[in-house]
């Protein structure tokens, strides 16, 4: 710890090759000493923001010989900084913070881009995209743990986007209950109340504390808002990312106990022309889905071709075919 610069009290790291993570966290603003003056809220409305620049010697160890792309398709490119871009708000599950990415050039073709400009982030290997906390699309972003719970706990886009709203305000709520409680701490001092009175108080010019500000103020907390139909966006992205990795799992799926249910209730949520639609869906004994199809009516007949499938799977992979199915007789009726 103390050689990494982490304990209280040791060097401070100076050299970039000591600097072991991207992420910059601000102080803890109740240990900052102001000496004769009140408690600043600027302090106690700092976010954590991420520091993005693939060129920098910062990321060398990442690129390890590795050359940047150009944007714009340059055969031989030459990337390197051209300046800092605007920093990008990030929503999370723990709380909002900011990625400062840098503004990149091309010296061959001389144009320039933002390091991170969604396309430009998908043209580098894995490795880099997996650093980021972030997926960015075109003027937001959102974070990874954000599309993680969603995921996880099934709930539909309006109930995440007001479940993280709820997290966000509580956060604010606490700061500015933080930032009021380091005020009052500083007066119950000037005012003797642990037992020995300070002059700091008569060394001010102005007494009143700064107020702390609204949620949505730009100068102060400046907090983000998320809305539903944004979270259904981002999701759809990520299963487009996802998709051709979540095929080859569905094909590598198998078990030897079925489950097939017909289900009906995601079915009525789909409309289509051709007139009644049905969902019938195959799991293993994990609860693993095999397969799924929709059907226009929920006669056996119709699901030959998938079994036929799977039964391909199965011969296709060299492995024993499924013994037992459970059917739900009360549903296909």
């Amino acid at each position: 710890m103390e050689a990494m610069g982490l304990w209280p009290g040791s060097r401070p790291v100076r050299h970039l090759g000591n600097m072991i993570s991207l992420w910059r966290h601000p102080p803890q603003p109740e240990l900052i000493n102001t000496t004769s003056e009140l408690p600043s809220p600027n302090y106690f409305q700092l976010h954590p923001f991420f520091i993005w620049k693939p060129e920098h010697d910062l990321m060398e160890r990442v690129r390890n010989n590795y050359i940047l792309p150009c944007f714009y398709g340059c055969p031989n490119p030459q990337v390197a900084s051209s300046g800092v871009g605007r920093p990008r708000v990030i929503v999370g599950i723990s709380g909002q913070y900011y990625i400062l990415a840098s503004r990149l050039g091309c010296k061959v073709c001389r144009r320039h881009w933002f390091a991170d400009k969604p396309q430009w982030v998908d043209m580098l290997p894995k490795r880099f995209q997996n650093i980021l906390p972030a997926f960015i699309t075109h003027k937001k972003a959102i974070c990874k743990t954000v599309m993680d719970e969603l995921r996880r706990s099934g709930k539909s886009p309006n109930d995440m986007a007001n479940q993280i709203r709820e997290m966000l305000n509580l956060k604010y709520e606490r700061a500015h209950l933080a930032y009021l409680l380091s005020v009052q701490n500083t007066r119950d001092a000037e005012a003797g109340v642990y037992g020995q009175s300070t002059i700091t108080g008569f060394l001010r010019r102005e007494d009143s504390p700064a107020p702390f500000r609204e949620y949505e103020d730009a100068d102060g907390w400046y907090g983000v808002s998320v809305t539903s139909h944004y979270l259904t966006e981002c999701l759809l992205q990520e299963y487009q990312r996802q998709e051709l990795a979540l095929t080859l799992l569905l094909q590598g799926t198998f078990g030897q106990v079925f489950r097939s249910d017909h289900t009906r209730r995601v079915a009525s949520k789909v409309t289509f022309s051709s007139g009644t639609m049905s969902s019938y869906a195959i799991m293993n004994e994990n609860w693993m889905i095999l397969s799924w199809v929709m059907l226009q009516s929920e006669g056996d007949q119709r699901l030959e071709p998938m079994y036929e499938g799977l039964a391909h799977r199965y011969s296709s992979a060299g492995i024993e075919k499924a013994k037992y199915q459970w059917v739900d007789r009360y549903e296909s009726q």
